[in-house]
């Protein structure tokens, strides 16, 4: 078969070598000279490049309405090329907030009941990289970018953790978004799960023939589900009994505990022992720049939470707050609605800094709700954000944007405030 490669990061260069292991011709484009070496030859994209190929496997950055992908006579997407070849049990794990931290945590808590276990998709490694090494349980992070080109993709068990307003930069409204969040219970079969937040309105029905498991921080409305009762996973109908415990303290956010309950309930489904999940639960540290304690600097807090890239995780990362809160918001825009998240949390919120590309229009939709200033770079944020604080409270950096404005990533992003902390005198 001919295969057109498109896009030259880490998917794209790891599915060229996989589909050139697999026997067929190979062509990696992009539109653009990479950044860096890729280690194999690539063509600068032409519009004979998508006819030539009897198939077109794009990177997930590539829009689906890009006109030469509307060209291609068949579009695949990579994580639906990795399925086909991996043989192992597929669990796959979306929702707008808390992938990764599942998926990892999922991977450890396989890892530590000494199974075989890969992990990867959004969450890198790109899922194609595992065929070589094929485990027999794979764990994947899914983001709606990834399924946007799927034909028969079907995880044993697929998680939905959450959908909130997320890509309205990419999307065109929340329906198509929902959409491509959902589609991936739609090939499950009877013997199949599909473990969902019992608390999502958009979760409320699913397409395909899955079990439906739900999980609720208290009352979950599906007869099979996980909650919580104070500290403890319990669970009710099909897999009635105690879960593990979910350690207490200051930095266990809402979004970590929701994370740790959804894994709790792929791992009963499996069979481990709640005390395998208890261990993993009680020494994980959590994912980096995601509701990460800094520091506290004459009685003010400070926390990383670059990772909230939504006002989705935005307004989780609220949620789990006692306040008050000076409050570092902006970046690349995506469409997210800041005026409900200072009006739901006015009350804890002291002040918000705003910066980046966004930062002119969340000023608009936040002042009047809340105290509000912008401010130039990151390191005028943290500055006078200390300045605005007050013993007891906490500086937050959740910028509910993308980071590709002013940052290489969302961990740059991070990592600036966190020596912008440091710097502190």
């Amino acid at each position: 078969m001919r295969i057109t490669v498109w896009g030259t990061g880490e998917t794209g260069i790891e599915t060229a070598r996989e589909m050139m292991r697999q026997g067929h011709e190979v062509r990696l484009v992009d539109e653009k000279e990479p950044k860096a070496d890729p280690g194999l030859p690539v063509h600068i994209l032409q519009k004979d490049d998508i006819l030539w190929a009897d198939l077109v496997i794009p990177s997930p950055g590539i829009p689906r309405t890009h006109p030469l992908l509307l060209a291609a006579p068949k579009v695949l997407s990579e994580i639906e090329v990795a399925s086909k070849l991996l043989t192992g049990t597929l669990i796959a794990i979306t929702g707008s907030n808390g992938k990764t931290t599942t998926t990892t945590l999922i991977h450890r808590i396989l890892e530590k009941a000494g199974l075989d276990a890969g992990i990867g998709g959004n969450i890198s490694p790109p899922l194609i990289s595992l065929v070589q090494r094929n485990p027999r349980y794979v764990v994947a992070e899914i983001s709606s970018f990834q399924t946007e080109w799927i034909e028969k993709f079907r995880p044993h068990i697929a998680v939905c953790l959450n959908i909130t307003p997320d890509h309205l930069d990419r999307y065109p409204d929340m329906d198509e978004y929902v959409f491509f969040k959902k589609i991936m219970f739609k090939n499950q079969i009877a013997t199949d799960y599909a473990v969902v937040n019992d608390d999502d309105p958009y979760l409320d029905s699913l397409e395909g023939a899955a079990g439906r498991i739900g999980f609720s921080f208290t009352k979950p409305r599906s007869s099979n589900a996980g909650f919580l009762d104070g500290s403890q996973v319990c669970f009710q109908g099909s897999l009635a009994g105690k879960g593990p415990r979910i350690p207490e303290g200051p930095y266990m956010s809402r979004g970590l505990k929701e994370d740790m309950l959804a894994s709790a309930i792929v791992a009963r489904i499996l069979n481990i022992d709640p005390a395998v999940s208890e261990e993993v639960f009680s020494g994980f540290k959590g994912i980096h720049h995601r509701f990460e304690f800094v520091a506290t600097i004459s009685g003010v807090t400070f926390i990383d939470d670059s990772k909230a890239t939504n006002v989705g995780a935005l307004d989780t990362a609220l949620a789990g707050m006692d306040g008050p809160v000076i409050l570092i918001l902006g970046g690349k825009d995506k469409g997210g609605d800041f005026s409900s998240i200072a009006q739901t949390h006015k009350k804890k919120i002291r002040k918000v800094f705003a910066i980046g590309e966004a930062g002119v229009r969340i000023l608009n939709e936040v002042s009047g709700i809340v105290e509000a200033a912008a401010a130039a770079d990151m390191e005028e944020a943290v500055a006078s954000s200390f300045a605005s604080a007050k013993s007891g409270d906490t500086v937050l950096l959740s910028p509910g944007c993308a980071s590709f404005d002013m940052f290489r990533s969302y961990a740059h992003r991070g990592e600036v405030f966190q020596a912008c902390v440091r710097a502190i005198n």
